[in-house]
C-alpha cells in the first residue's frame, strides 16, 4: 500500500487566491487522503467561511499564533497521512502534482523531504518578470538526489553541500515524511515570522534532514505555479528579505554545527555575505537584473541577517507564550 498523503495549504487573509490553490487540490489524481487548510492568525472569519460554503470536504484547522511555521507545525501535527505536502496559498498545483510527490515516497523509505518544481504563474506583469529574471522559483527539468549528487558541479562548479540545500526548491512546493519531520522537531519557529524574518524554515528542515542522515529529493514532475507579486517594489522587498532570512538560518548552523560540518558551512556563509558586492559590480556592467539600489539594500540585509536569528527566537518565544493556555 503507498503512502498517504495530508496536503496542507496554510495561509493568512487571501480567500480568493486560497480558493484557486483548492480546487487545483481537489482536481489531483490520485487524490489527497485529506486536504487541510492551517488559517494563520486570521484577523476575520471569512477563511473559515470559505471552506465551509465552497470545500466542504476540507479540513479547516486554526492556529492562532502568527507565524509561517506555527502554521506549518500545525499541520504536521493535525494531519493523518504518512506525508504532509505543502503547498502555497498563492500557488496552483498542476495535473500530476500530488502523484508525483508520492511516488517519491512510496519508492524510498529514506526520503524525508521532496520539493517540487515551481514555475511562474504568470509573467504580464513588471514584478513577475523582475522575480523571474532574477532567478525565480524553478530548480530546473532534472531530477537532483540529496546527498548523492552532491558530487556533481552547482552551477559549473563544485560546490559543498549546503549550497545544494539552499537550491533545490522552496516551500512553496515542498513535502515531507510527518513522523520524521516532527522527529528532527519540525519546523523552527523563530523563522518565517513575516516582517521580523521573512524565510527560512523550508531550508532549515531540508537541512536538518540532511544532517541527521537523510535523503532529500527535488522532483521537477511535481510542478506547480507561482503567483509572483505584480509590482517590482514588492518583489524588490521580497527578495530583500529572503537574503536577510538566509543569513539568519545559516549563522544558526553555524553557531550550533559541529567542528567537522562548520568550515563548510561558514564558508558558504561568508560567500553570501559577499555576493550581493559581486552582483553590485556586475550591475555597474549592465550584467545583473536588479538595480544597484537594491543589490546595495541586499548587501545590508544580508550582515544584518548575522543579527535577527537571536531576535527572531525572542520573538518566536513570546508569540507562543501569548497564547499560552
Amino acid at each position: 500500500m503507498g503512502v498517504k498523503v495530508s496536503v496542507a495549504v496554510c495561509t493568512h487573509g487571501r480567500p480568493a487566491q486560497l480558493a484557486r490553490a483548492l480546487a487545483s487540490l481537489q482536481a489531483q489524481r490520485p487524490a489527497a487522503a485529506e486536504i487541510l487548510v492551517v488559517d494563520n492568525a486570521p484577523r476575520d472569519d471569512e477563511t473559515r467561511a470559505l471552506v465551509a460554503e465552497r470545500f466542504p470536504p476540507v479540513r479547516y484547522v486554526h492556529e492562532p499564533v502568527q507565524g509561517l511555521d506555527f502554521a506549518r507545525n500545525r499541520a504536521l501535527t493535525s494531519a493523518r497521512g504518512d506525508v504532509v505536502a505543502f503547498l502555497d496559498d498563492d500557488a496552483v498545483a498542476a495535473e500530476g502534482w500530488l502523484g508525483a510527490l508520492a511516488a517519491v515516497f512510496d519508492a524510498d523509505p529514506t526520503v524525508v523531504v521532496c520539493t517540487g518544481r515551481v514555475e511562474a504563474l504568470g509573467r504580464a506583469t513588471e514584478g513577475e518578470r523582475v522575480f523571474e529574471a532574477n532567478g525565480g522559483f524553478s530548480r530546473g527539468p532534472d531530477r537532483i538526489r540529496l546527498p548523492a549528487d552532491a558530487a556533481r558541479p552547482l552551477h559549473g562548479r563544485p560546490a559543498p553541500l549546503i549550497a545544494w540545500a539552499v537550491s533545490v526548491g522552496s516551500g512553496c512546493s515542498y513535502a515531507v515524511r510527518r513522523a520524521t519531520a516532527l522527529a528532527l522537531g519540525g519546523f523552527d519557529e523563530a523563522l518565517d515570522l513575516g516582517a521580523a524574518l521573512p524565510g527560512g524554515g523550508d531550508h532549515d528542515l531540508l537541512w536538518r534532514a540532511l544532517q541527521a542522515g537523510h535523503t532529500v529529493v527535488y522532483e521537477p514532475a511535481a510542478l506547480a505555479r507561482h503567483e509572483h507579486r505584480p509590482a517590482a517594489d514588492g518583489v524588490y522587498a521580497q527578495v530583500v528579505g529572503h537574503q536577510r532570512a538566509l543569513l539568519a538560518f545559516l549563522y544558526k548552523h553555524v553557531m550550533y554545527a559541529d567542528g567537522r560540518s562548520r568550515g563548510p558551512l561558514a564558508g558558504y556563509m561568508a560567500w553570501r555575505l559577499v555576493k550581493p558586492g559581486v552582483r553590485l559590480a556586475r550591475r555597474a556592467m549592465g550584467r545583473d537584473p536588479l538595480p544597484a539600489p537594491v543589490l546595495a539594500r541586499m548587501w545590508w540585509n544580508c550582515w544584518a541577517g548575522l543579527a535577527a536569528y537571536p531576535r527572531a527566537r525572542r520573538l518566536a518565544r513570546a508569540r507562543r507564550s501569548s497564547h499560552a493556555w
